[in-house]
């Protein structure tokens, strides 16, 4: 009896922290915070490599305009066809990294987004990668953040700040 009124006791005193504790779990960021911006660039490059077409659907505005390297515009349909179309070979494991990321503009409704993206993939004894700036603006559609174009951007480059 004595036995188990310990082992209960011992359980209740392993498991008081765990409740009274808060939680630790990451929330999503604020609809109109640079983070939120930076996640859905994230979002893009991560459907990218796992050919989430209904991603891009859903992100893209029914009157996107996007530019492939060549500044060539493309339409939404034809866009996202690019996008996937990079499908790497079952051998290869695919990244990406979103870089210097830069909130440009930002009032009600409107964004301009500006960072660098890097992708590659690994495997077969080899490696890739290339490097790529984006501008990106946003729009509020139907009560959503759509992606309403996308282009690539001129290189940034660091400021130096004048010594003192």
């Amino acid at each position: 009896m004595i036995g188990a009124m310990r082992v209960r006791l011992g359980y209740l005193i392993l498991l008081l922290p765990a409740l009274s504790s808060p939680s630790y779990a990451q929330c999503a960021p604020a609809p109109d915070s640079p983070y939120f911006f930076r996640n859905l660039a994230e979002q893009r490059a991560e459907a990218k490599l796992s050919e989430d077409r209904a991603f891009y659907e859903g992100l893209l505005s029914d009157d996107f305009s996007g530019k492939d390297l060549d500044g060539k515009a493309l339409p939404k349909q034809d866009f996202i066809a690019s996008q996937l179309a990079e499908h790497q070979a079952e051998s290869r494991k695919g990244f990406y990294a979103v870089r210097d990321f830069k909130l440009v503009e930002h009032r009600k409704g409107f964004a301009v987004i500006s960072y660098r993206l890097v992708e590659g993939a690994v495997g077969n004894g080899e490696s890739r990668a290339a490097e790529s700036w984006k501008r990106e603006v946003y729009e509020v559609q139907e009560g959503r953040w759509r992606l309403v174009s996308i282009e690539n951007d001129a290189p940034r480059t660091a400021q130096m700040q004048p010594r003192e």
